[in-house]
């Protein structure tokens, strides 16, 4: 008899722009889950996982370490035969989502390194808001050192939407036209985290954001950007953050 051939892991089919976009859209919904009762999520949780697990393998391969250590993040915390408790059963599906959430941010910064600078610019089509959305937090949530945002058009959403997910400690820098509404109010709620400025100038004109020393130049205002018209998100390559903003405008 003819021998049987061993299984051969598939492997990976998606290119990575494509694995990187849904990856972005997967780490967004995890954070859903976290603060919740393991209970109240649970069937929404395996439905993330099974997706998840089939997105890394079409972006990395079946026998790829992504997709091992992604099993190996759901076995997260301690089990025994004979069953947990149910506090345990929520400190281990505490633990699964920290290892998830390691996981997957480690797999799209490989992504992100396979990308030649060309593909790292992205258009956006009217009604891809959360796209776009997934996109430009996931810069600035990646952030190190200092975060610098030129917009003309924001608004108190752009605290809650994009500079909330930016790490303590990272610097943020904020210039516009006019401080409008109650953005003012907002940014010095926010100032109380230091390591923050808030300033305009009515020479601003472009949208630009600046993160770890790389700079990106987008279409549209932020808080507009592919709601009625197409934008775009473009790398324009290495930019050094301005150590303080010219113009009037508070922070600490």
């Amino acid at each position: 008899m003819p021998s049987k051939r061993a299984h051969e892991p598939r492997g990976p089919d998606w290119p990575p722009e494509k694995t990187l976009r849904v990856l972005r859209q997967q780490f967004e919904a995890l954070q859903g889950f976290k603060g919740k009762s393991r209970r109240d999520v649970e069937g929404a949780e395996d439905e993330w996982i099974q997706l998840t697990k089939n997105v890394m393998i079409h972006g990395f391969g079946e026998g790829s370490q992504n997709v091992s250590s992604f099993s190996m993040a759901r076995h997260a915390g301690q089990h025994n035969i004979m069953g947990v408790s149910e506090r345990q059963a929520q400190r281990n599906f505490e633990l699964r989502l920290d290892a998830f959430h390691a996981t997957l941010a480690s797999s799209m910064k490989e992504l992100e390194l396979c990308l030649p600078e060309a593909d790292l610019q992205a258009a956006y089509e009217v009604g891809e808001e959360f796209a776009f959305y997934i996109d430009l937090k996931g810069i600035l949530a990646a952030a190190r050192g200092d975060v610098f945002v030129v917009d003309n058009y924001l608004n108190s959403d752009f605290f809650e939407l994009y500079v909330t997910p930016i790490p303590p400690g990272v610097w943020v820098r904020i210039l516009t036209d006019e401080v409008r509404g109650n953005l003012e109010a907002v940014a010095r709620k926010f100032a109380g985290r230091g390591h923050f400025e808030l300033k305009s100038s009515a020479d601003v004109h472009d949208r630009h954001v600046f993160v770890n020393g790389r700079g990106w130049m987008i279409g549209q205002s932020i808080k507009d950007a592919a709601k009625r018209k197409p934008t775009y998100m473009v790398e324009i390559g290495a930019a050094a953050v301005p150590g303080s903003l010219p113009a009037r405008g508070h922070g600490r």
